[in-house]
């Protein structure tokens, strides 16, 4: 017996379409309504991460009680998934299970299931639906927003995909009570991110808060919080052309260092930890940041179980030789975006390679 869908707690315009967030407890449930409600296709592939298989079920479940056609596909955890292998396992699946146009692909899981099978919602057929259910912090507040989505290649990280925008986003706040104190930890350096680009009062609540997940009340305000930050800037610029740089705080050198492991030596939030002490730092030599805010950063890092020491075996000639390669880079300038206050920020900044040099180098014990 299906259920009726609630009302988004956000709907953002972006690209002359709305895209709704529902967030708050027990929403998996309400992904096949939400499909369903459409009336267009009677199909779903739902995406899974292979640890969470569980609320894979649940969705897929939601799907069939509303009367669609379900086909579930599980995808290994972690960054070595977002591959144009996997990408062609996927959509090889996605044809024996007669997924066409209309129907849609479900990805239920973190960042990498998102990236990934967002892309091939954008590339199977040219396009089909796309729901993204976000089960992580990180994914909750950052990566299954916005319509980026892409596969790694051996040169760099998320160089093959697409902006592809959602037909919603689901985000049920249960599943972050189930998720390994690493996860969490990882997603809440995103949400760091967003109380440096905001700053004010969400810069004061993120430097407040309590033991992850937190309260179940104040955890969907800050999700809700830090959502809204995201899709305003993308609803301005959605492929990336301007103002949307400035959600990449932290990620040039946290993406130099996460590639320069080998992609599993860090997963993404712990790289952006270091990423963001780095891009502060040199928002203090080039911009004139005090010191202060690096220090209250790392100090907020730290309690909730995030690196602020590089491990010595990350070459820092390998972490800014693959910052040369970044996606932001132009091959002139590193285009990193800094601060000059919180909530006062700048990017397409091209600062000094020395420092940028000494600023990696100090992550080091």
């Amino acid at each position: 017996m299906s259920t009726t869908a609630s009302q988004p707690v956000i709907v953002a315009a972006i690209g002359g379409r709305e895209v709704p967030v529902h967030l708050g407890p027990g929403t998996l449930s309400q992904v096949g309504p939400l499909l369903a409600a459409q009336a267009l296709g009677d199909g779903a592939l739902v995406v899974v991460d292979s640890g969470i298989a569980s609320a894979g079920e649940q969705v897929a479940q939601s799907c069939r009680d509303a009367g669609l056609r379900v086909a579930v596909e599980p995808v290994p955890a972690g960054e070595a998934s977002k591959t144009l292998g996997e990408l062609e396992r996927l959509s090889r699946a996605a044809a024996r299970a007669g997924i066409r146009r209309r129907d849609a692909v479900v990805a239920v899981g973190g960042g990498v299931v998102g990236d990934l099978a967002g892309f091939l919602a954008a590339s199977y057929q040219r396009g089909v639906r796309l729901v993204q259910v976000p089960t992580t912090l990180l994914a909750m507040v950052d990566s299954s927003l916005g319509g980026k989505t892409g596969v790694d290649l051996p040169e760099g990280k998320n160089y093959v995909g697409a902006v592809y925008q959602p037909e919603a986003v689901v985000m049920d706040t249960r599943v972050l009570g189930s998720l390994p104190a690493r996860e969490l930890s990882c997603g809440f350096a995103e949400v760091v991110k967003y109380g440096l680009l905001v700053g004010g009062d969400l810069m004061e609540m993120v430097a407040g808060w309590p033991d992850l997940p937190g309260p179940d009340a104040e955890l969907a305000d800050l999700i809700r919080r830090c959502a809204e930050c995201k899709l305003e800037v993308v609803a301005e610029d959605e492929f990336d052309l301007g103002r949307r740089a400035i959600l990449n705080l932290g990620h040039t050198v946290g993406h130099g260092i996460e590639a320069a492991a080998g992609y599993h030596l860090y997963h993404h939030g712990e790289a952006i930890s270091l990423g963001l002490l780095a891009a502060l730092r040199v928002s203090e030599q080039h911009l004139g940041l005090a010191p202060e805010w690096r220090d209250r950063t790392m100090a907020t890092l730290q309690r909730h179980g995030l690196p602020v020491v590089l491990d010595p075996s990350v070459q820092v000639d390998q972490v800014l030789q693959l910052m040369s390669r970044d996606k932001k880079s132009d091959g002139r300038a590193l285009n990193m975006v800094l601060l000059r206050a919180p909530g006062d920020v700048l990017t397409h900044q091209d600062p000094d390679p020395a420092v940028v040099r000494a600023a990696v180098e100090e992550l080091l014990p």
